[in-house]
């Protein structure tokens, strides 16, 4: 093991080998000679050390060694090779040809205002009055050209080193190239301020005020950025451990080894889907974890990196997670299809029962109890039966409409879901479901039954009763979560209707002990509106078909108002008659 030492190089830290750190201090040392009586020596080797700190970077090692530190020098080349300033073959044929790279920068010695219009002559190798005409022609024309030049003054940074010079023009980055780029920058300075006219002066200076206005923003979005950026990181890293917690529940319930029978309707629906599926449920549960699990692992990571700066992953590391996201995807859309299809289609089985043994006027509803069943559980439930023959669900709703003569009825509505219709339709069929009536009394089982071989196909139960006018019923306190949507015309919620009477008028269910609620005199009330309301459209709809005057004589109209008259006496006559019978059962 090689000892190793910690640098600065370009405010970078490194970690590099002893031998290797030598090699680096003795070449650097032998730089600063040769620049030593050069002008502007201390520019130069901060910029050529600037750019052997990038050199490293892009080579991506944690520890540099002699091999790196040869590399490097075989780059920015050795002084010995430096010839003239007219020599410029001095560089490419004694040592390695660096990689040219061109960048955008603003021009610090060829600008009127910002230097937009320089840096895009020397990037593209043309003379920057070309920009600045088109610019100023597109600023006449729309505007268009200044909120460019203002986006790329922004953007593109101020070409204030060496390094920034060479790129700009697309030159090589060498220690000789940027030594001879800081001596022709110093004099074309020099240059460039004897020759400015007052009119560039001017120019210039507007320049300086919007450049240091734009620092002056950018320095703000920088605060603020470091300021913000830990705040997104923890929003980052708390919402991707949740949707992570929340993936690790969702395969703890398809694989039934988590939250036991709470969420036992789910659990049914994935084993049904997975046991159509050709291929083995490890397979699915699997795709599903790559397609979730590995935006929430990226998203997880991206919250570390804003709170503790980890560096990025690899080229490698990125391309192998979105290839197994890939795979993911596709399992999903295999997946996603099958369970489509597996439910599209939904079939039912009907069936009205006349409750012959019914005989009171007033019927009470009621569950009957078990022991696996409550009253006050609002989910569905599914078990199965002790001997492994059922399933029992207890997806089961009650409602309840008017009866079209003068016995009850029960109307059982059963359902279910399959690939086919004809498979729906056996599902539906195959459902079984018992109820206890006698002269004065319904007792509704609250589950329904279907074979084990069966898979869970969203079987469910509708059960509506039917009353006969006039006919009363009695709503149990068990009812609660039972009944739903049961329409009446105090327009009460289902949960309030039990322990109370209810009954049956042809303008709907009138509640005949509501006394909390006042019913008594809201039904007069609402009655009476009723009747006039029907009174008034079949006065309108009378009026409507007899309404041309002006072919009427006196004794057409004299009857047509006959006629009105009657109507409004016989519907007042029922409306009297409907609230004496509520006073007697007040």
């Amino acid at each position: 093991m090689k000892k190793t030492n910690t640098i600065n190089l370009g405010s970078i830290i490194f970690h590099i080998e002893e031998d290797a750190f030598s090699q680096l201090q003795n070449y650097l040392n032998a730089i600063r000679s040769y620049f030593s009586t050069s002008e502007g020596q201390d520019e130069i080797i901060t910029d050529i050390e600037s750019r052997i700190a990038e050199i490293m970077q892009e080579k991506k090692i944690s520890i540099i060694t002699s091999s790196e530190v040869e590399d490097v020098i075989a780059i920015m080349g050795k002084p010995e090779e430096y010839g003239d300033e007219s020599d410029d073959a001095g560089f490419t044929e004694t040592r390695a040809t660096p990689k040219k790279r061109m960048k955008i920068f603003r021009h610090p010695d060829d600008k009127i205002l910002g230097g937009v219009c320089g840096g895009l002559g020397a990037y593209f190798n043309v003379d920057p009055v070309l920009f600045r005409l088109g610019f100023l022609l597109t600023m006449l024309i729309g505007g268009f050209g200044l909120l460019v030049y203002l986006i790329l003054w922004v953007i593109a940074p101020l070409a204030d080193r060496a390094s920034d010079y060479l790129e700009m023009r697309g030159e090589p980055v060498t220690a000789e190239t940027i030594g001879r780029t800081v001596a022709s920058k110093i004099e074309e300075t020099v240059s460039n301020e004897k020759n400015k006219t007052w009119v560039r002066k001017i120019l210039a200076g507007l320049g300086a005020i919007f450049g240091f206005l734009v620092e002056a923003i950018q320095g703000i979005f920088i605060v603020l950025g470091k300021i913000i950026k830990p705040l997104i990181g923890v929003i980052l890293l708390g919402l991707g451990l949740i949707a992570a917690i929340a993936l690790s529940c969702f395969v703890a319930i398809a694989t039934g080894i988590g939250f036991g029978g709470d969420f036992l309707e789910i659990n049914y629906t994935l084993e049904s889907i997975f046991n159509q599926i050709p291929v083995p449920q490890m397979f699915v549960l699997m795709g599903i974890i790559l397609f979730v699990g590995i935006p929430l692992f990226q998203l997880i990571y991206l919250g570390l990196r804003l709170l503790f700066n980890m560096a990025k992953q690899s080229n490698a590391v990125k391309g192998t997670l979105l290839s197994l996201w890939i795979f993911g995807l596709l399992f999903m859309i295999f997946f996603g299809f099958q369970a489509i299809t597996f439910y599209s289609e939904s079939a039912r089985k009907e069936l009205d029962i006349a409750l012959y043994k019914v005989s009171s006027d007033t019927l009470k509803l009621s569950l009957n109890p078990h022991e696996y069943f409550y009253w006050d559980e609002r989910d569905t439930k599914i078990i199965e039966t002790k001997n492994g023959e059922h399933r029992l669900s207890s997806n089961v709703e009650l409602n309840i409409r008017p009866s079209q003569d003068s016995l009850f009825h029960l109307n059982i509505e059963k359902r279910a879901n399959a690939g086919s219709f004809y498979d729906a339709r056996d599902f539906a069929e195959n459902i079984d479901y018992h109820f206890i009536d006698d002269k004065n009394s319904l007792s509704f089982n609250q589950f329904f039954q279907f074979p084990i071989d069966d898979p869970y196909q969203y079987q469910e139960v509708e059960l509506t009763l039917l009353i006969p006018v006039g006919k009363s019923i009695y709503l149990d306190e068990k009812l609660r979560y039972f009944i739903y949507d049961i329409r009446n015309i105090h327009r009460m919620h289902d949960r309030d209707m039990v322990g109370h009477i209810w009954k049956m008028l042809e303008e709907g269910l009138v509640c005949l002990n509501c006394e909390e609620l006042d019913s008594y005199y809201e039904t007069r009330d609402f009655l009476e509106k009723e009747k006039e309301r029907e009174m008034d459209r079949d006065a309108q709809r009378d009026i409507k078909r007899l309404k041309i005057e002006f072919e009427m004589t006196e004794r057409e109209k004299d009857r047509a108002l006959k006629i009105v008259d009657e109507k409004r006496i016989r519907v007042e006559k029922e409306r009297i008659e409907i609230l004496k019978k509520l006073d007697k059962n007040q």
